[in-house]
């Protein structure tokens, strides 16, 4: 499945900009392994509640539901050519766990049915951190846990984003480090757990978390 999966994002990659990657070893490294990574620490089952935050291509979201078919994952992505894509990808792989929310986090992260209702939320290669959190956090339910892919400078970004996670409610509770195949290139998962309720004025309007980080 995870193939089949591979060949539809080849086959629309240039028109909607998905990823540079052509060959299936580099994808199985780079695409499918580090996506799959978060299983290595984390048990998602019947009952869980995950969001791919700016899914995009798929990553992680949809590897994530081919393996864990009891987790209801959602796809959130604001680019409604993605959006189309990710839609196909779902009934072409018959994911009866996964659904495509097209919109922007901060919009959706202020409605009821998304707000505080996942007990976890991923994204990779989305923001920076200290950007990331305010799109993230509302999201995640109170005890929840928000997974940041990052690379090596993920040390550096936790530490510019420490405020912000303070103000949001989240707090790093642990942060694993991994290798790729294929050349080893350094990963990280950050596990942000959420403590305490999101404040109501965030996330802000559409585009100030970018140009007005906390």
């Amino acid at each position: 499945m995870l193939a089949e999966f591979f060949g539809l994002v080849k086959e629309a990659a240039a028109g909607l900009n998905l990823t540079a990657i052509k060959e299936p070893e580099e994808a199985a490294a780079k695409h499918f392994v580090d996506s799959l990574a978060l299983l290595r620490w984390v048990s998602l089952g019947e009952g869980d509640r995950l969001l791919d935050l700016g899914s995009g291509a798929g990553f992680p979201g949809v590897p994530l539901a081919v393996a864990a078919p009891g987790c209801r994952v959602f796809l959130l992505e604001a680019v409604r050519k993605k959006c189309f894509f990710l839609e196909q990808v779902v009934k072409r792989l018959g994911l009866k766990n996964t659904t495509v929310v097209c919109g922007r986090a901060e919009e959706y992260g202020r409605l009821d049915r998304y707000r505080e209702q996942f007990g976890w939320v991923v994204a990779r290669g989305v923001a920076v951190l200290r950007e990331l959190a305010e799109y993230a956090l509302p999201f995640v339910a109170v005890g929840g846990c928000f997974v940041a892919y990052k690379g090596p400078r993920a040390a550096a970004e936790i530490e510019a984003a420490r405020g912000a996670l303070e103000l949001l409610g989240g707090r790093v509770e642990e942060m694993v480090t991994y290798s790729l195949p294929k050349g080893g290139e350094k990963r990280v998962l950050v596990f942000i757990r959420k403590e305490r309720a999101t404040p109501a004025q965030f996330p802000r309007r559409a585009g100030v978390a970018r140009k007005r980080p906390l």
